[in-house]
């Protein structure tokens, strides 16, 4: 037995028990798709009405409710989207608080993966986030085949949500050369009409959007198609834009069928026949294209009038947790309802607006408003000259008040094929988060944006506006915090061989990007744990045990990192994984023999041990203030005094020694506070195994004009990172000493560097070559920054530029220089 349902019609059905047959799930397009969400949704929110008769939460408050748990959304902005073998992947990822729109300043661990098209996982690593960014590399395996890979960058707060807020960017790795591609499979197309808001009503005027695409999911562009009737009569013509998309308004008769003809540019006819046409109900057309305002339309039938005039209705405005209501009425006899809504009433980006019938909902359509963007006028390169090798480069952006900007670029030859991402971050942040499927070259919208670009993401959004966030899952799945917002790592620890010893305390010696730090240890299991941890990748850390007296004891020690990585297959639903079929055919090309040196291995070898950044390494935590006034450990220091209380009773004070039981160890007379690594240290007991070759700075401020304590001094104590000159990191260790290396921690920054090209005049390495990428831009209070890129004597160049402001906005551009050698 065959049930037509309306959303019109009365539908007797129990509400605790929803059925979906298997046939249900066999729609064959969109649009039967779309109105079967609806129809769930329907019965969803009627069986949640039924249930909650107490309490009745209202679609406002249950949106507000499913988004309270704040989001994020990731982009990843790669210097390539085709690499060949003996590169390196360079990105830069920005992280973006939905809730507040600003950079997403609590965001510290970034999980990078790369994988295989079959979504096998080649690559994970763990990237040190700071103000809602990081950057990283992937050096390119030479067991990776020729072909597509898909580079992931997530967070593990992510992992809270049914939506995937993940980030994915499709890339191409060509191992020795480039293969042809396959596109002997026969093309066939399919022609979707998909009425705006999702239904159509005869007898007034309806808003039907359509598109054609084909097997391989692409858009087909069409300047001919028709709607006819059963006598094959011409009711409207209509065309696409170079998507395949377009829309037409049609006033359907319910006593006649209708079907759409395309006549394709090759001479072909695709046929489809006419959506269903309801006798009863409303339909939604929106004009997006004015400045100050948006129109909504309401249109009904005669049918239809006498059913709503008693009837409650109200639009929906939302995006993320917030919303807009706008109640709307029926005057008797109204068959068309206009409704002007100024922008300054409507988010920027995405809105997603609802009618609701007696909170029900009815319609519904996904429409975007202008966003706040850098004008790319405002972003400017310019040429300024050539030191040595390298070619100098300043880049202005109109500084407006306090923002601060945040860039990377990539730099290329002007006819690169290597860079043909169809995201930018605008179009990554603001539109592909808030949609569900594939979406066809998604940056074309939000490039050089004019009229006819924003009318064409208003067809996107009536052909393919498909909300990632259904009002199924905002009833039915309010998501809960499941997974923390990693802040570093989580180190586990247990004492071994402690036996009878009065240990009470680890003492964790500073690492790159951590201070010295004291931690309490549990006695009853004698464990302990480190949170907050961002040691780096194969990094050594050094750990003792301290007595309750405050002296090191002689114990071993067990770790255990976790780095609370959630894994998660790879999602390709915003993907096409068809072949191409816009790739022009071409024979193999052998690439890498011809494209590198043949000493390109010793090069790499070269750059990498090439900058010393010990100093820096060494100062990481130490004030400007402390450096001027401090005094650097020399080896000649560390030959006079052994011990740092050697060096301290030579600067004039007096170490008094104690039993260590009932009375300290030691005590320094006169000084009141000694801090190492910026702890205060409540025991000068552990002074008394601080070696001073372990020493990389001391600091004493006799009269507290640094620190500003009162007193008669203060000690400032900064251990060493690495060995001093002439020793070695096995030299005199000390048995209170425990090391450990870390292989599960974050990855080393690097600084960009490039394989050794064979000739830069190559036409392998103008199509496929790297000439710098920049990840971090430095610009002073006028807006101005500057940075430098190899001098390969290309003399045109491209400069492709994404980024964020602090206030939220964003940029992207490409900006390209002719005859850069000349300038």
């Amino acid at each position: 037995m065959q049930i037509k349902i309306s959303i019109f019609d009365t539908v007797k059905l129990n509400p605790r028990v929803i059925i979906i047959t298997h046939k249900f799930l066999r729609l064959k397009n969109y649009h039967q798709m779309r109105l079967f969400l609806l129809l769930c949704t329907t019965l969803v929110l009627s069986n949640f009405s039924f249930s909650q008769k107490k309490v009745k939460l209202l679609p406002e408050d249950a949106n507000a409710k499913y988004f309270e748990i704040p989001r994020e959304s990731l982009y990843a902005h790669l210097n390539k989207s085709t690499y060949v073998l003996g590169e390196n992947i360079w990105f830069k990822g920005y992280a973006y608080d939905r809730k507040n729109r600003l950079p997403s300043l609590r965001t510290k661990n970034f999980n990078v993966a790369l994988f295989d098209k079959d979504g096998k996982e080649l690559h994970s690593s763990l990237h040190l986030g700071e103000n809602g960014k990081t950057s990283g590399t992937i050096k390119i395996d030479s067991t990776w085949s020729s072909g597509n890979y898909y580079l992931r960058i997530s967070t593990n707060w992510m992992n809270n949500f049914i939506e995937d807020d993940s980030y994915t960017q499709k890339i191409k790795i060509i191992n020795q050369k480039i293969a042809k591609e396959d596109i002997t499979q026969e093309i066939t197309y399919d022609f979707q009409l998909l009425p705006e808001g999702g239904h159509i009503v005869s007898g007034t005027d309806n808003t039907v959007g359509f598109k054609l695409i084909n097997n391989r999911g692409y858009g087909v562009s069409f300047d001919e198609a028709y709607i006819v009737d059963q006598q094959n009569t011409k009711i409207i013509s209509f065309k696409s834009n170079a998507f395949g998309m377009g829309k037409f308004t049609i006033q359907p008769d319910p006593e006649k069928k209708y079907e759409a003809i395309v006549k394709l540019k090759n001479g072909k006819e695709v046929r489809t026949t006419f959506p269903s046409i309801a006798p009863k109900g409303i339909a939604m057309s929106i004009n997006n294209l004015f400045d100050d305002s948006i129109v909504i339309e309401l249109n009904t039938n005669p049918n239809t009038s006498k059913d709503i005039e008693q009837k409650e209705y109200y639009l929906l405005i939302r995006q993320n947790g917030e919303s807009r209501k706008v109640a709307v009425s029926f005057l008797p006899n109204q068959y068309k309802k206009p409704i002007h809504i100024g922008r300054k009433e409507l988010f920027e980006g995405i809105n997603s607006i609802t009618l609701f019938e007696e909170e029900v909902p009815v319609l519904e359509r996904l429409l975007f408003n202008s966003i706040q963007t850098i004008n790319t006028n405002e972003v400017l390169i310019t040429s300024t000259g050539t030191e040595k090798d390298s070619l100098s480069f300043t880049i202005a952006v109109d500084k407006k008040k306090e923002i601060q900007y945040d860039m990377s670029i990539s730099v290329l030859p002007e006819y690169t094929k290597a860079y043909e991402h169809d995201d930018n971050i605008i179009s990554a942040l603001m539109l592909k988060n808030h949609l569900k499927g594939f979406v066809e070259n998604p940056k074309y919208y939000f490039t050089n944006v004019d009229r006819e670009k924003s009318y064409d993401l208003d067809l996107l959004l009536i052909t393919q506006g498909w909300s990632k966030y259904s009002w199924h899952n905002i009833y039915a799945n309010q998501p809960k915090v499941h997974y923390n917002f990693n802040h570093g790592i989580t180190v586990k620890g247990k004492l071994q061989n402690t036996r009878s010893q009065d240990i009470n305390k680890i003492y964790l010696f500073p690492t790159k990007y951590n201070a010295s730090k004291i931690i309490d240890l549990d006695s009853t299991r004698n464990s302990f744990v480190i949170t907050d941890f961002y040691p780096e990748k194969n990094e050594t850390i050094k750990l003792s045990a301290m007595k309750s007296n405050g002296r090191f004891a002689k114990t071993g020690v067990y770790l255990q990192v976790q780095p609370n990585r959630f894994k998660k297959p790879l999602s390709l639903d915003t993907f096409n994984t068809q072949v191409d079929h816009r790739i022009t055919n071409f024979d193999p090309i052998e690439i890498v023999g011809s494209l590198y040196s043949t000493n390109v291995e010793e090069l790499e070898k070269v750059i990498l041990k090439g900058s010393n950044k010990k100093e820096e390494f060494h100062d990481a935590f130490i004030s400007d203030n402390v450096k001027r006034n401090s005094r650097k450990i020399t080896k000649q220091d560390t030959q006079n005094f052994p011990n740092i209380l050697d060096y301290i009773v030579a600067n004039g004070y007096r170490v008094r020694y104690g039993d260590g039981v009932f009375s300290p160890l030691i005590e320094i007379v006169g000084v009141n506070t000694v801090y190492i690594d910026d702890v205060r240290i409540s025991n000068q007991d552990l002074l008394f195994n601080l070696r001073t070759e372990d020493i990389d700075r001391i600091l004493i401020d006799r009269r507290g004009w640094i620190t500003g304590l009162s007193g008669n001094g203060t000690f400032f104590i900064y251990t060493r990172k690495t060995p001093l000159e002439g020793y070695t990191s096995g030299s005199k260790v000390k048995a209170t000493v425990s090391e450990h290396k870390i292989k599960e921690g974050f990855e080393p920054k690097k600084e960009f560097y490039n394989p050794e090209y064979s000739s830069f005049s190559d036409p392998l390495f103008v199509n496929y070559g790297t000439i710098h990428w920049q990840p971090e831009i430095t610009f002073n209070k006028k807006g101005k920054g500057t940075f430098k890129i190899p001098d390969t004597s290309i003399e045109n160049i491209k400069f492709f530029i994404e980024g964020m402001g602090s206030d939220g906005s964003f940029i992207s551009k490409i900006h390209t220089i002719r005859n850069v050698n000349a300038n």
